[in-house]
């Protein structure tokens, strides 16, 4: 008997795993963008690096690091970071507008290229 119970229990403790995972991404996030508010930008970037290294399939997070980036004068780490939001999620408008004004600022020279 003890057989017939062990694969639902498995299988119910892997997606109770699974449902956490995307809970724990959205925290890190969510203390990434507090960060930001108060101009913490090192710790902001820790926290989405976080993030990617259990989702790298994050759009948000590879945006919100681009930006963290951009704020340091990471100039071409910001760009890649873009670039990979850009290409996870080519559809998002605000993805596509902080790229856009990115590039327009090293465009006009308030960015510098490293």
């Amino acid at each position: 008997m003890k057989r017939q119970l062990a694969p639902p229990l498995v299988i119910s403790l892997v997606l109770a795993f699974a449902a956490c995972a995307r809970p724990l991404a959205t925290g890190a996030l969510t203390a990434g963008v507090a960060a930001a508010r108060q101009d913490g930008w090192e710790e902001a970037a820790r926290q989405w690096k976080a993030v990617l290294e259990r989702d790298p399939g994050s759009a948000a997070a590879h945006n919100n690091l681009a930006i963290a980036y951009e704020k340091q004068g990471a100039w071409e780490e910001a760009r890649r970071e873009y670039e990979e939001a850009r290409r996870l999620a080519p559809d998002d408008k605000a993805i596509k507008g902080n790229f856009e004004a990115f590039m327009a600022r090293l465009a006009s020279g308030r960015g510098k290229r490293p």
